[in-house]
C-alpha cells in the first residue's frame, strides 16, 4: 500500500516506521454519500468485521468512526503527547466531581464513575490500537450458560469452527517466538506460576498452567501482508498499549479495515453518530455530527438500508439509548448485563530479581545493551480448571506499561508500597529490610499482573444528565472473584519476593480515600446483550435489535460488538467478540442472499 508516510506528532521524538502507509479514511466528509446499502458505526473488532464482510459481498458500505486515523509513527511517544491524546469523563456522583477533559477524538478514552472506570481506545481501529494483543479462547463452559440464546448455543460447532477460522486467518495471532530473545519478565512469571499453581489448583506441574498465549503481533518482516499492508517485525519495545509506532501490531488497520477499503468501503473518521431512526420505506436515518474542529458541527443525516452498530459496549448502548429517546421502540433490557469482564491489575513491587517489564524509548533497538521487553503481554498463568467451578477460574498475564509512564508508575508504586503494600517476606532481618529500601530503580524489579475473571454481569449502562454514558454497578468490588484473584496475585508476589500492591482503586490509596472498592476495566462488555426476546435481551442470536420487549426484531438493525456479550468471558475477549461478529455477518449474508468471498487477493 504505497503512499506518503504519516507524519509524527509534534512535541517529542517518535520512532519513524520502516514502511509507508496509505490513508484509509477520507480527509473530509465531503465525499459522504446520502445513501448506502450498509452503514457501519464504529471500527473496533465488530465494526471492522462488519465492514470487511459487507464490502466483500459487493454492496455499498460506509464506516463512521468518532476518533481519528493514526498510522504507525503517529502514536504518542512521550508523556506530553500522551496527555494530548487522552480524553477523560469524570462523573463519580459521590464526590460531586463532574468534568470533561480532552477532545472526543483523542486516542485514549477514560470514563470514570463511582464503582467502575472504563479505559478504551478511540480511533480508526478502536480498542485494537491500544490493547495488549491477546487472542485467547473462552472456557467452553462460558457458552453453557443459558443467558446465551438457544440458537447461538446450538450453533457452537460453526462458531468455534468456520467463524473462528475466519477471524484467525485475518488477525493471524501467534505466540512470542522461541527464536526471539528470552524475556526476563516471562521468566519471572514462569517462576510465579509454580507457586500459584500449587496454591490455587494444588498441582505441582507448572507446565499445565503456564504458556505463551497467541498474540496479534507480527514477528516476521513483510512488505505486503495478506491484505496488502506492509508490516515490520516486532522489536519488543513493550509499548503496545500506547500504540505501535513500528507497524508490527496486528491492529484492525492492518487487516479488516484495509480489506474493507480494498473492496470498496468508504471510511470516515471524526464522525460521531448520535442516533438511528426508522423512516418510511424501510430505510434508516443515521444522525451524526463531525469533529473536524474543536467542537461538534450541527447534526446531519444520511440514509441506509442496513445499520450495523460496532461502537463497543459503551458506544453502541449510548446510540441505542439516544435512539429510544427519539422514539425507537427498544427493549427494557437496554443497558443491562454490563460486565467488567472481571478485570484486575496488581503488582509485585521491588522483588528480588530484575523484571525488565517497563516499555523502552524509541531507538532502543539500535543500542546493543538494551534488552527487549517483549510485547505488553507475552505469557500467562491459566487457572481455568475443569475441576473447579467456572467462577473460580481466572488468568494472570504479565504486563508492560509504556515507557512514557515510567516516572508516574515509579511514584505511584513507591507511594502504594507504604499505603497498601503487603510485605510478602515479613521475616527479613532489619539489615535486609534497610538495604532493600536503599536499592535504586525499584521499578525495574516490579511486575504488573493483569487478570480477567468472572464477575456477575449485573452492571447497568444509562445516560447521565448530560446525555453521556454512565456505568452503575454498586458493590462490584465486593464480588468474590476479586478476592480470589488478589489472593492469587499475593502468592505470585511472594514467590518473587516482592511487596504485593493491589489495584489502587480497589485496595489502595484511591480506594481508601473514597471508601469504595472500585474496578478499572479495559474490557467492558454487555449493554445490548443477546437474549431470546426483548424480555431477556436487546438483540437476538443474530445481533438483530428487538422491537421493544417482544420477540420481533428490526430485521435491518444490528449490533455486532462486545455490547452483545451477555456475561463475563474471563479472558481477553477480542477473539470471542470476533467469532460472534463473524457469525452475525455470516447469518446476515445468508438472510440477504449475499455471497462473501473469504479468500485473499481477490478485490472487487
Amino acid at each position: 500500500m504505497a503512499g506518503k508516510i504519516c507524519s509524527c506528532l509534534a512535541g517529542g521524538e517518535t520512532e519513524t516506521p520502516k514502511y509507508t502507509y496509505r490513508r484509509l479514511s477520507e480527509p473530509t466528509t465531503a465525499n459522504l454519500k446520502a445513501k448506502y446499502n450498509v452503514v457501519v458505526i464504529g471500527s473496533g473488532y465488530g465494526g471492522s468485521i462488519a465492514a470487511s464482510r459487507a464490502a466483500r459481498a459487493g454492496v455499498s458500505v460506509c464506516v463512521l468512526e468518532r476518533g481519528k486515523e493514526l498510522q504507525p509513527g503517529q502514536y504518542p511517544d512521550d508523556i506530553l503527547q500522551a496527555a494530548g491524546e487522552t480524553q477523560v469523563d469524570i462523573n463519580t456522583g459521590d464526590s460531586g466531581i463532574d468534568c470533561k477533559l480532552g477532545q472526543p477524538t483523542d486516542l485514549v478514552d477514560i470514563v470514570v464513575n463511582h464503582d467502575v472506570t472504563v479505559v478504551q481506545g478511540c480511533g480508526l481501529g478502536g480498542g485494537s490500537l491500544i490493547n495488549a494483543n491477546v487472542g485467547l479462547d473462552s472456557d467452553p463452559r462460558v457458552f453453557d450458560d443459558k443467558v446465551w440464546p438457544k440458537a447461538f448455543r446450538d450453533d457452537l460447532e460453526a462458531v468455534n469452527g468456520v467463524d473462528r477460522d475466519h477471524a484467525w486467518q485475518m488477525l493471524k495471532p501467534s505466540p512470542y517466538p522461541r527464536r526471539y530473545p528470552s524475556l526476563t519478565k516471562m521468566g519471572q512469571l514462569k517462576k510465579a506460576a509454580k507457586a500459584v499453581a500449587k496454591e490455587v489448583l494444588d498441582i505441582e506441574d507448572m507446565d499445565k498452567v503456564f504458556y505463551r498465549p497467541p498474540l496479534y503481533v507480527n514477528f516476521k518482516d513483510t512488505k505486503s501482508n495478506h491484505v496488502g499492508v506492509p508490516q515490520a517485525a516486532c522489536v519488543g519495545c513493550g509499548n503496545c498499549c500506547s500504540g505501535c509506532n513500528y507497524g508490527a501490531k496486528n491492529t484492525l488497520i492492518m487487516n479488516y479495515l484495509p480489506d474493507a477499503k480494498n473492496h470498496g468501503a468508504d471510511i470516515f473518521t471524526k464522525v460521531e453518530v448520535k442516533a438511528v431512526e426508522k423512516v418510511d420505506g424501510g430505510e434508516w436515518r443515521v444522525s451524526y455530527v463531525t469533529h473536524a474542529g474543536d467542537s461538534a458541527s450541527e447534526e446531519r443525516t444520511l440514509r441506509a438500508d442496513i445499520v450495523i452498530l460496532g461502537a463497543g459496549s459503551l458506544g453502541s448502548t449510548k446510540i441505542l439509548l439516544n435512539s429510544r429517546k427519539r422514539g425507537l421502540n427498544m427493549s427494557d433490557q437496554l443497558g443491562e448485563r454490563f460486565s467488567t469482564n472481571g478485570d484486575t491489575i496488581s503488582f509485585s513491587y521491588d522483588g528480588r530479581d530484575a523484571m525488565e517489564s517497563v516499555g523502552l524509548p524509541p531507538g532502543f533497538e539500535k543500542e546493543d545493551e538494551r534488552k527487549p521487553v517483549g510485547p505488553c503481554i507475552s505469557s500467562i498463568i491459566d487457572l481455568r480448571s475443569p475441576q473447579k467451578d467456572l467462577r473460580e477460574g481466572y488468568v494472570i498475564e504479565d504486563s508492560s506499561p509504556p515507557h512514557m509512564t515510567e516516572m508516574g508508575y515509579s511514584i505511584l508504586m513507591a507511594i502504594e508500597s507504604h499505603v497498601s503494600g503487603i510485605d510478602t517476606f515479613p521475616d527479613k532481618s532489619l539489615w535486609e529490610d534497610t538495604m532493600r529500601s536503599l536499592r535504586p530503580d525499584n521499578i525495574s524489579r516490579t511486575l504488573g499482573m493483569l487478570t480477567m475473571s468472572q464477575d456477575k454481569a449485573q452492571g447497568r449502562l444509562v445516560l447521565d444528565q448530560h446525555g453521556d454514558i454512565a456505568m452503575h454497578y454498586p458493590n462490584i468490588g465486593q464480588e468474590k472473584n476479586f478476592e480470589l484473584v488478589n489472593r492469587g496475585h499475593k502468592v505470585a508476589a511472594g514467590s518473587l519476593e516482592g511487596t504485593f500492591i493491589p489495584n489502587p482503586v480497589w485496595g489502595g490509596l484511591f480506594a481508601k480515600s473514597r471508601d469504595v472498592k472500585s474496578v478499572i476495566t479495559v474490557h467492558p462488555l454487555g449493554g445490548c446483550a443477546m437474549g431470546e426476546s426483548g424480555q431477556t435481551g436487546v438483540v437476538n442470536h443474530k445481533g438483530q435489535v428487538f422491537q421493544g420487549n417482544t420477540g420481533e426484531v428490526y430485521e435491518t438493525l444490528y449490533v455486532v460488538d462486545g455490547a452483545v456479550i451477555p456475561r463475563s468471558l474471563g479472558v481477553n475477549p477480542t477473539l470471542t467478540i470476533c467469532m460472534v461478529a463473524e457469525r452475525c455477518m455470516r447469518l446476515l449474508a445468508e438472510d440477504c442472499g449475499w455471497t462473501v468471498n473469504y479468500s485473499f487477493g481477490k478485490k472487487r
